[in-house]
């Protein structure tokens, strides 16, 4: 009733009307009626500690500088694709108590997230240029929420285990190995049974690999509670050297420049025959996350990196996925995430 009340008010204050779907929310009523939600999944103003890895946030746009790739709130863990901008509480990263920053390294932080909105109204920078006069490069407008950071310190890299997501779903990495005749996914004090009663075959033995699905100790909590079955869930080869010639599903962003097309797989750069012309595909998918599905192969192609400096690439020895397909995805998790670090 009160929203219905609301709408009303604003449209007879001559305010133009909302797009189908939306709802106003009266400024004066946050923190009353209504609660803001940040990208912490927690409402803005509200005292938090996070944990996670120091990244370089986009190189255009309000989002730059030292951004964190969360892991841990509130002592949860979590692998969702949540990242956020940092901006100390007060001063500067290295000065006081606050530490200089490192990219790729792992921080806990406290602190609280909060907004603004940025950018320009659509409608004011139209006016600007038929106005004659120059408009201001920036971005649409729309709210953009922060971390401001009180207490910040370095810690150990946070490596995931089966007992942080117990009965959760979760997307793990381990080392294969063949355990009493069962096939087995081997981390740093900890296992987790994948099959049962089937040995891993020579391929596989010894490789990166890694599950995605549910865990549960308790079938095995009285012998060695560090080992978990795996439930619901799959398991794939890690590493693009060990997947080669073989019917593939990689999990990456794309990404574009000059009208050339490739897939980005954990910071690895690699073709896809024919990526431009995939039924569905649009020029949109920029930096979206994609599935893209096909026989990996390697071969003499033009270098991906030298697209911005040369029409006639040098050859290198590449990645390519041949008879490819595709499907959209929502998101890439944490362990999928591609993380530049500084140099020691």
């Amino acid at each position: 009733m009160r929203t219905t009340c609301f709408s009303l008010s604003l449209l007879l204050c001559g305010f133009a009307p909302l797009a189908a779907g939306q709802q106003p929310v009266p400024v004066g009523e946050l923190g009353k009626t209504f609660q803001l939600v940040g990208t912490l999944r927690l409402p803005l103003g509200e005292m938090v500690t996070v944990e996670g890895v120091v990244v370089e946030g986009p190189f255009k746009g309000y989002e730059g500088g030292p951004n964190l790739r969360v892991q841990r709130i509130q002592g949860r863990y979590t692998q969702e694709c949540i990242q956020i901008p940092l901006k100390p509480y007060f001063g500067n990263w290295g000065d006081g108590e606050l530490p200089k920053l490192a990219t790729g390294k792992t921080y806990q932080m406290s602190g609280y997230e909060t907004g603004r909105y940025v950018g320009m109204p659509a409608a004011i920078n139209q006016a600007i240029i038929e106005s004659g006069k120059v408009p201001i490069q920036t971005t649409s407008h729309y709210f953009q929420s922060y971390f401001a950071v009180s207490e910040a310190e370095k810690i150990e890299p946070i490596l995931y285990t089966p007992m942080m997501f117990e009965g959760e779903r979760a997307l793990l990495s381990g080392v294969a190995r063949t355990i009493g005749g069962d096939s087995a996914m081997t981390g740093k004090g900890w296992v987790v049974i994948v099959r049962r009663g089937t040995a891993w075959e020579a391929g596989i033995e010894g490789k990166q690999i890694e599950c995605d699905g549910r865990y549960n100790p308790e079938a095995n909590s009285k012998v060695d509670p560090k080992k978990c079955d795996l439930l619901d869930g799959t398991w794939r080869l890690v590493h693009l050297k060990d997947q080669v010639g073989q019917e593939v599903s990689l999990r990456g962003t794309a990404r574009s420049l000059n009208g050339e097309w490739w897939l980005n797989y954990r910071g690895t750069d690699l073709h896809v025959d024919g990526m431009a012309s995939l039924p569905g595909w649009s020029n949109d998918m920029h930096y979206c996350p994609v599935i893209i599905e096909g026989k990996l192969e390697r071969a003499k192609l033009p270098r991906i990196d030298q697209i911005s400096e040369k029409t006639d690439r040098d050859l290198a020895e590449s990645f390519v996925v041949r008879q490819a397909s595709w499907k959209p995805l929502p998101a890439l998790l944490f362990p999928e995430l591609p993380v530049e670090k500084d140099e020691p």
